[in-house]
């Protein structure tokens, strides 16, 4: 292709654009430049990836989430941005981005959140949402979009162990094994592909048998034997289950049933929870999104298998008859979280590539 500068507007409308979530931090977007208005904005699904349920549906909504930035952050610039689904071709899905010119520059409400948006893994304040704060987040998605609320203690303690089980399994199985050790970040607080080991929240010495064991398959098993799994889930998952706010459920009130109909209705379902999570961040909430109780759920209902352990396949139906005994049927479910007031500042986020290494000339 032949090589083109990158307009200078729109070059900064990609660099904040590309603060768009993402599993593990993957980041699995690049940027083709077509022209002075055009870019291709090009998503790399894995089918390897054993958190990538539905056919990479987690990797769909994050592309919502990063084509949701860039339509937040265009009119900042004077732009105005739109975006087409082109197709899929070598497991990359196309998407035409086209920008124009916007009679009146103005920076958008949501801005300033799309840098400060982030995960928090650790306990949050227990404080409940006010009326008005539910109000608020619900009317940030759209019309085929509902937000369930779970705030009571009962059922965030029976969330929370279910989501305690997601992480039993996904420290168990060796399908996550090599996944695990190229997610996490042992040296540094913020990290540009990965997530810093400090922001799992696990205690120091926790973090320390983690990454031990982590270096070596037989390391793991070694762990796991001993029951590392159940303590790990413990910190991670059961204790900030209990203090939270809330946990959500978002559904989409119905699926469409053409392929690419039904894979842009996805991908609109990701700038929905995008503006969702950029509008509790304005209001001084964080989040964490639950990702492994959604994908073995999946797995589990679909009758599919994920892994070779037989155990862990048969702990996966235990989590799925849990589930639907909380949220109902899986097949509207397309992200769950759990949301709060943060007790203090984070140290420790995963920050993003550098434009540079995004763009494709």
């Amino acid at each position: 292709m032949k090589d083109q500068a990158l307009p200078k507007a729109i070059e900064a409308i990609l660099d904040i654009a590309r603060w768009a979530p993402s599993g593990d931090n993957r980041q699995p977007w690049s940027f083709r430049i077509k022209g002075d208005r055009d870019v291709e904005v090009l998503i790399r699904r894995s089918d390897s990836n054993v958190y990538e349920y539905r056919h990479g549906e987690p990797t769909l909504i994050s592309a919502g989430a990063l084509l949701e930035n860039i339509e937040i952050a265009a009119p900042a610039y004077g732009l105005k941005a739109t975006w087409r689904y082109a197709g899929s071709a070598d497991g990359i899905d196309h998407i035409a981005v086209s920008f124009r010119e916007n009679d009146t520059a103005f920076v958008p409400e949501l801005f300033d959140e799309i840098t400060r948006r982030s995960v928090d893994r650790r306990l949050f304040r227990m404080d409940s949402l006010s009326g008005k704060q539910k109000t608020l987040l619900s009317e940030a998605l759209n019309l085929e979009l509902q937000v369930q609320w779970f705030n009571r203690l009962s059922d965030r303690r029976r969330i929370a162990a279910l989501s305690g089980l997601a992480t039993n399994i996904r420290l168990t199985i060796p399908e996550t094994f090599a996944i695990h050790g190229s997610i996490v970040d042992w040296e540094n607080r913020e990290s540009e592909h990965a997530i810093p080991s400090r922001a799992l929240g696990l205690d120091p010495l926790t973090l320390w048998l983690t990454r031990w064991s982590m270096a070596k398959w037989s390391r793991t098993k070694f762990m796991n034997a001993l029951g590392a799994p159940y303590f790990a889930s413990l910190q991670m998952d059961f204790l900030p289950g209990l203090f939270s706010a809330s946990y959500f459920a978002i559904r989409l009130t119905r699926r469409s049933s053409e392929p690419d109909a039904a894979l842009v209705q996805i991908i609109q379902t990701g700038q929905a929870i995008q503006r969702f999570w950029l509008t509790a961040t304005k209001l001084g909430l964080v989040m964490q999104p639950c990702i492994a109780l959604l994908a073995f759920w999946s797995y589990a209902a679909a009758g599919q298998k994920f892994t070779s352990l037989r155990k862990m396949q048969g702990a996966a139906g235990e989590l799925a008859t849990g589930a639907a005994a909380i949220f109902g049927k899986i097949d509207d479910v397309v992200f769950l979280g759990r949301i709060g007031l943060p007790r203090d500042r984070s140290d420790s986020r995963s920050t993003r590539l550098p434009l540079s290494q995004l763009l494709e000339r």
